[in-house]
């Protein structure tokens, strides 16, 4: 059979007409040469991108791909790319003197682009640098992998690679990153995911004098510049970096651009790339919404924080473990290192038990924040507790408080920017996990109480436990269980049962003959035994009764005649 003369390089080679065509389709053999071959061309020479019979081949990818490497075109794309970063860290500098800071609210991140909604933020961040440095770093490794894709892949497919980047890091940086992220290097590592992809996907149809450049070469020259200092500098990005590549090699080694299609599909293939390019840009504000409404999708609630030795508990997420801090003396937890909000949780000691003083906290956040703050009560988040909002100083408040006995517990969240749907739910899905548990305190009493029941002081240390958290019920029963004794235990336990019933007087065990026993018994200087016995006797509307109570104290000299005063006062308010 008759072989094809192909004619190229000032020399001659003879093939068979198959082994020809697969030399073109694997870009071995370029469009641009010359063939003879009498079924083809007749006697004369021709150009193989002339030739109707090897129009397929000559329409592979590799092939396609073969001719474009060949001609060396400009990378127009690449150099409107670098002079845009140019011009847009010009612009962020002149914002940033306007005071918008651009690289927080355009950076990507899980607070940025999930609690703040920012679904634009993958297209945003890479656009954004943290000083001069970090961009001209980047700029050079940036535009040289760019040129290298384009020169293959052309504008589209150089935009595909940049969008295919952008979307890969954020995918790694929104759920696993600590802090939110900025910068083209990003970029870089998708360009160069793309530059060492097409090595891997053209192979030998990229020719010999430029090979290197899309395996070894690229490799020596992202180790030392770039490699390196992104794994050893601690505000770098591992994860984004490794996204972008990924993005960029992924997309690499499926997209088909139209300077790889068929020459006649050129059209077609342009509306493939812009459906695909829009999929892309769409996709983050599809997942940013989905998961803004729901961001415990991405960090789950798995964590145990609040202040467990006073028996208040939430449920967070791994990164709010991981930053534990402290907001005004109060024990905080943040999303990140970087974050100026916080979930908070607080246990005190109340001086008048089983009483929610709104006024106390009020001075307390002005106290904390440093200047006056407006108070407004809103809905809880949990029955049994009261919430409010607190909004001054450039910040905002949001607190639940609940007393059991004379302990108050604080939970809530704090912020010094504007609050989002998005993170007000974040942070009231936290909220809403709070458990209240026994304290360590009444634990440790109750174990040494239940081994040595008939010892009076641990029955007493175990009573006092029981009411400091309010489980008065419990407690007035453990301390009537001390009645009996005359080790001065007695005196101890009624003291306490007094104080209890003065102030609830309607619980069942404080009904009886026992207040009046007591009372003949009591000498008139036991003032934790008489002032109690007056209060209680006022709260039950037997006003004759305790005004006899305090006829009786007149004199005394441990007796405050102001406070019966304002004990008896009630008495005298109009019903």
């Amino acid at each position: 059979m008759q072989q094809v003369e192909l004619r190229g390089d000032d020399e001659e080679t003879f093939l068979h007409p198959s082994e020809l065509e697969e030399e073109i389709r694997r870009g071995r053999v370029l469009s641009s040469a010359e063939v003879r071959y009498v079924p083809w061309t007749g006697t004369e020479f021709a150009r193989i991108e002339t030739i109707a019979t090897l129009a397929s081949a000559v329409d592979a990818p590799a092939a396609r791909a073969a001719a474009r490497l060949a001609k060396k075109p400009f990378p127009w794309a690449t150099a409107l790319l670098c002079v845009l970063l140019l011009l847009a860290f010009f612009l962020q500098a002149r914002l940033g003197q306007m005071g918008l800071a651009p690289e927080r609210l355009g950076a990507v991140g899980f607070e940025p682009t999930i609690l703040e909604a920012a679904w634009w933020s993958p297209w945003t961040a890479p656009w954004l640098h943290a000083h001069a440095p970090h961009l001209f770093f980047n700029l050079p490794l940036l535009a040289y992998s760019c040129f290298r894709v384009e020169r293959v892949l052309g504008m589209t497919g150089l935009l595909l690679v940049l969008l295919g980047a952008s979307l890969g890091a954020a995918l790694l940086i929104v759920p696993f990153s600590a802090l939110p992220v900025v910068g083209s290097s990003v970029l870089a590592y998708g360009a160069w995911g793309a530059q060492l992809g097409l090595g891997l996907r053209l192979g030998e149809a990229i020719p010999r004098d430029q090979r290197a450049a899309y395996g070894w070469r690229s490799y020596v020259l992202f180790v030392f510049f770039l490699l390196l200092p992104s794994f050893s500098a601690p505000s770098v990005s591992v994860l984004g970096h490794v996204g972008g590549y990924l993005g960029g090699l992924a997309v690499s080694l499926w997209a088909r651009p139209e300077t790889l299609a068929p020459r006649t599909g050129k059209a077609l293939t342009r509306l493939r790339v812009l459906g695909a390019s829009l999929g892309l840009l769409a996709l983050p504000a599809g997942l940013a919404w989905l998961l803004a409404s729901s961001p415990t999708l991405l960090c789950s609630l798995s964590r145990h924080a609040g202040v467990p030795r006073d028996g208040l508990e939430l449920s967070i997420c791994w990164r709010m473990a991981n930053h534990p801090g402290s907001l005004a003396g109060l024990n905080a937890w943040q999303v990140g290192p970087s974050s100026d909000s916080a979930v908070f949780a607080a246990s005190h000691l109340l001086r008048q038990p089983d009483q929610l003083d709104p006024e106390l906290l009020h001075q307390d956040w002005e106290r904390r924040l440093g200047g006056s703050v407006t108070r407004t009560e809103v809905s809880a988040l949990q029955e049994g507790w009261r919430a409010w909002t607190f909004t001054g100083q450039n910040r905002s408040v949001f607190e639940q408080a609940r007393v059991e006995g004379i302990r108050i517990y604080r939970i809530g969240w704090y912020t010094e920017r504007s609050v989002t749907p998005s993170r007000q739910a974040f942070y009231e899905a936290v909220l809403k996990t709070v458990r209240l548990s026994e304290p360590a305190e009444l634990k440790s009493r109750r174990e040494a109480w239940s081994k040595l029941q008939d010892s009076p002081q641990r029955t007493f240390e175990y009573g006092e436990a029981l009411q400091d958290l309010g489980r008065y019920d419990e407690a007035l029963a453990l301390f009537a269980r001390l009645e009996t004794r005359d080790d001065g235990w007695e005196w101890e336990s009624t003291r306490a049962r007094f104080q209890i019933c003065s102030a609830h007087p309607r619980l069942v065990a404080c009904g009886g003959t026992w207040r009046e026993d007591w009372l003949k018994k009591a000498t008139l200087e036991d003032v934790e035994i008489r002032m109690p016995a007056i209060q209680w006797l006022v709260a039950e509307g037997r006003c004759p009764e305790a005004r006899t109570q305090a006829r009786r104290l007149e004199g005394v000299p441990e007796v405050d005649p102001e406070e019966v005063k304002q004990i008896l006062s009630i008495c005298e308010a109009p019903r």
